[in-house]
């Protein structure tokens, strides 16, 4: 049964609740708590009583909020559930526990208001989402740490590499006692606790422990409740498991956290407080955007980071740097409809501009009092504006170079470079070309290089046809043109000049589309709008033919980071503030959707971090 420390949290929240309680009062309203259990998840609601207790600190908010999902936010949102319902009597909350994946699969049609989720959602989440018409704003609550653990009559696994996790948790693993771990380890057979599938606590550990090794093991203990976890791991000699840091604070009496050494020394989970422990993550709340401005949940998301620093602590986690949260709240404010203007200059890449584009316009759409302009001078170009200051934000398909350092660095701009996402540049012929299904990068660079004279598809592979090369490409301003440079040309002299060269994507597309002989390069978002007069040609870099699309899986060679560079002067600005808060709420959704493949979890995560702390800074 889960239970939470309602006492000691009330105590914890006295101040904060004095100043959010609506209807103001000092008499206490009475709770009733009511739990339900089932296989896969379970269930409290806390409602009010009827029966007792003055009304003085009722509200009159009356309602229903249906939340679900992970079991490692449980703990914070039900403890926020029980205070909030304490001054507002009237609403009642059913918190379940299905696990992250669990709760999306009922948030995403619409059977819940909020999923509470320990990892960023995933594409195929977001897909059913989009699929059910369900828009969402993400929110950060903490900060929690993985926790491997044994029960406390253990006193020989102190700590383990991430290496001997692995070598215990990996999909072939046949490790089944305790002296296969270490020589040293005693001859205990090994009994394994986990989290099922659906749960973003087994997604986290996969993707730092085992993923390199086929996933994880199945021949183990798995439950969505993590008291099972706990009560078995305690309960048996050879037992070993993870779970969330606060179910471990919960239980130190019965159990003992293994501390794990990922290459720098041996880190138990507190040390996560001081930023030094390898399974730290974020976790987060995702609020349904229709439901965003319904009094009652409005009511319980600002209550939610009313209470947040003293709950997420007093339940075991770690809360968030109060500049970080500021801003986690700063966006709900937005979303839910708090003024905001200004005026914000963006320039630089052609082949990032769609994202920023589309941020631009789905963030004006909520703040209409606020003018953003995205101009495309190229990568280059953009940085000549960025640098003088002439600019808040650049786009850019590559990072800044030397030159432009110290341009920037002349007129003391400051700044922060932040991936927003991954473009496979795209290799494009007409339609009509039936030959050229493949190139090797070896005949990329015999066209493409300086001292190139091949005018003819005949030139290029004896089997060609005779038909004369019309090339087209980006100019030297342009990121898509270094990043071309760079791994094709740079060590033959760099790129011939005698071509039709624009910043312009669509005079390239124009191009290439009109000629039987055309020939050029761009980023993927352009071939994905025009595949009705373009084909994309594959390229073998030594491995096989692989089209662009395949930069979704990690195997093309032409794949490549996309950047914004957010000068330090601007970030003091709400508009700009906002408006890269957002770029990174928007973003899992928008670089799909115009043709660009999407950061991993924690690329994006790497990301937001850069932001968070360089926005406070």
């Amino acid at each position: 049964m889960i239970r939470s420390k309602s006492k000691f949290w009330s105590l914890l929240l006295v101040m904060v609740l004095v100043l959010a309680a609506c209807g103001g009062g000092s008499d206490d309203a009475a709770e009733e708590t009511e739990e339900s259990g089932g296989e896969e998840s379970v269930t409290q609601t806390t409602a009010a009583s009827s029966s007792g207790g003055s009304s003085s600190s009722d509200s009159g908010l009356t309602g229903e909020i249906l939340i679900d999902g992970s079991s490692t936010v449980f703990p914070i949102t039900q403890a926020v559930a029980e205070e909030f319902t304490a001054v507002n009597p009237g609403v009642q909350i059913s918190v379940g526990v299905s696990g992250t994946g669990g709760g999306f699969k009922k948030f995403c049609p619409g059977e819940t208001d909020i999923s509470d989720a320990s990892r960023p959602i995933k594409a195929k989440e977001r897909d059913l989402c989009a699929e059910n018409g369900t828009t969402y704003t993400e929110l950060q609550v903490g900060v929690d740490a993985l926790s491997v653990v044994v029960p406390t009559s253990n006193d020989f696994a102190t700590c383990l590499t991430t290496e001997e996790l692995g070598a215990i948790w990996g999909a072939d693993s046949t490790v089944s006692n305790w002296n296969q771990v270490r020589s040293s380890f005693p001859d205990v057979a090994l009994d394994l606790y986990g989290p099922g599938t659906d749960s973003g606590t087994f997604d986290f550990f996969n993707e730092e422990i085992t993923e390199d090794l086929g996933g994880s093991r199945s021949d183990y203990t798995a439950s969505e409740d993590d008291n099972v976890l706990v009560n078995g791991v305690s309960g048996s000699a050879g037992g070993l498991g993870y779970f969330g840091l606060a179910y471990y604070e919960e239980n130190k009496d019965k159990l003992t956290a293994v501390q794990v050494d990922a290459g720098d020394g041996c880190v138990g989970p507190e040390g996560a407080f001081t930023g030094t422990y390898g399974l730290a993550r974020p976790l987060f709340i995702y609020v349904n955007d229709a439901k965003a401005n319904d009094p009652v949940i409005k009511a319980f998301v600002d209550f939610y980071f009313d209470s947040l620093d003293p709950i997420v602590e007093a339940v075991g986690y770690i809360p968030m740097l109060p500049d970080a949260a500021a801003r986690q709240l700063e966006y709900w404010q937005v979303v839910t409809g708090k003024p905001l203007s200004g005026e914000i200059l963006i320039d630089g890449s052609s082949t990032v501009f769609p994202i920023t584009q589309a941020v631009a316009e789905e963030f004006t759409a909520v703040h209409p009092n606020v003018n953003i302009s995205v101009g495309v001078s190229g990568t280059g170009g953009g940085f000549k504006k960025f640098c003088p200051g002439e600019t808040m934000i650049s786009d850019a398909s590559r990072p800044i170079k030397d030159k432009e350092k110290a341009l920037c660095e002349e007129n003391g701009v400051n700044y922060l470079e932040v991936q927003v996402g991954i473009d496979a540049l795209s290799v494009v012929v007409p339609t009509s070309n039936d030959w050229a299904t493949c190139l090797t990068t070896a005949e990329l660079t015999s066209i493409w290089g300086a001292d190139s004279t091949i005018s003819n598809w005949s030139q290029v592979r004896a089997g060609f046809p005779d038909v004369a090369l019309d090339l087209y490409g980006p100019g030297t301003d342009s990121g898509t043109f270094d990043f071309f440079n760079e791994e094709l040309t740079e060590d033959n002299g760099g790129s011939r000049s005698d071509y039709t060269a624009s910043e312009d994507d669509n005079v390239l597309v124009n191009g290439v589309s009109g000629s039987a002989g055309g020939l050029g390069y761009f980023g993927l978002a352009y071939y994905e709008e025009n595949k009705d007069k373009l084909t994309a040609v594959q390229v073998d870099a030594g491995d096989g033919c692989q089209p662009p699309e395949a930069a979704f899986e990690g195997n093309y060679f032409l794949a490549r980071p996309l950047f914004i560079y957010i000068a330090e002067s601007a970030k003091g600005m709400s508009a700009v503030r906002e408006f890269v808060d957002f770029y990174f709420v928007a973003m899992d959704a928008i670089v799909p959707a115009v043709g660009y493949v999407p950061m991993l979890a924690e690329q994006k995560m790497a990301s937001l971090m850069s932001w968070s702390a360089f926005s406070r800074g």
